[in-house]
């Protein structure tokens, strides 16, 4: 039986123009293995998704990203609800089971027994695969690297023993929690509760000190916003501001705000997205919302000002 490392190195190797990788869980040495196969003259995207306690777990590396910024023509992106692995260089498709660890791909002494599955990628339902998974994508940078850095060191002082003391991914993880039930599509999703100091009440079970609307709305939002059970206030509130930023709509609102922009700029901008196909969508309530989510959650990225009653909202040092 061929390995799927085998496969996958293959593939690398005959890549001409363009390579796609993705995968949940994505360890550093296999992807440094991936890249050194690949010429640095080809354009590499790399897809998965970080999630604060898999992270901590060691079920996924941080450290990819210092391989990607590195490396020329290479890009990093993350989906919270992804869950499927796929693999595509050029015209040729990988698909199946293994996730980009050791284990999975049978660089290990007892490694799982996966499925990697060659396909055209000229099939239709894999092109709409590639289209949809990076509509609802956000790009790594250092600044959204450096929030999830700090949120997982939270998250080990809180969890000592959520530490790794394996070498490699266990592919068999299951997380504490059920796995995200996404109701919104990500790539539409905005919060909905309109106190984000609620959303703390609701995750520790005191749903009762809630509105029946409040109640309603926070289990929504937690239910796109998987955390590990009993965390602190701090750490949890660390983990939703890192899950915010990886929210597509709140990274084109991020960008839009690295210079300082009026209320209705902002509104403007949410009407032009895909949320504005939400059930109910006003635009004007939306963003008062998910500005107070941004200030409760994320204090020490955004302020807001209000010289002559306009609300001014901006990112504080947009640099970083």
């Amino acid at each position: 039986m061929i390995l799927p490392g085998t496969q996958l190195e293959k593939l690398c190797v005959e890549a001409c123009d363009e390579v796609v990788l993705v995968a949940p869980f994505v360890k550093a040495f296999v992807l440094k293995e991936l890249l050194a196969r690949i010429s640095t003259d080809i354009t590499v995207r790399c897809v998965t998704r970080w999630q604060p306690e898999e992270i901590l777990r060691g079920v996924s590396d941080l450290e990819v990203w210092s391989l990607i910024k590195k490396r020329p023509r290479s890009s990093l992106w993350l989906r919270s609800d992804l869950h499927a692995k796929f693999y595509r260089a050029d015209e040729k498709c990988l698909i199946g089971s293994a996730n980009l660890t050791a284990k999975a791909l049978g660089w290990l002494n007892s490694p799982n027994l996966e499925l990697l599955v060659p396909l055209p990628a000229s099939e239709s339902i894999l092109k709409a695969f590639e289209t949809e998974l990076f509509r609802g994508c956000v790009q790594v940078n250092e600044s959204l690297f450096e929030q999830m850095s700090e949120t997982v060191q939270i998250l080990a002082e809180q969890y000592p023993s959520l530490s790794p003391l394996i070498s490699d991914t266990p592919d068999n993880f299951q997380g504490e929690i059920s796995p995200s039930v996404e109701q919104t599509l990500v790539e539409a999703w905005l919060p909905t509760l309109r106190n984000p100091a609620d959303l703390y009440v609701a995750y520790s079970g005191k749903l009762e000190q809630l509105t029946t609307a409040a109640r309603e709305t926070a289990l929504s939002d937690l239910r796109s916003l998987p955390t590990l059970p009993n965390l602190s206030k701090i750490a949890f509130e660390s983990c939703i501001g890192t899950l915010l930023l990886q929210k597509p709509i709140v990274q084109k609102v991020d960008a839009l705000v690295e210079t300082s922009q009026r209320f209705g700029a902002v509104r403007d901008l949410l009407a032009s997205l895909p949320c504005a196909n939400l059930p109910d969508f006003d635009p004007s309530r939306a963003w008062q919302t998910l500005m107070r989510w941004l200030l409760f959650f994320l204090p020490q990225r955004y302020a807001l000002s209000v010289p002559n009653h306009s609300e001014i909202f901006y990112r504080v040092n947009p640099r970083t």
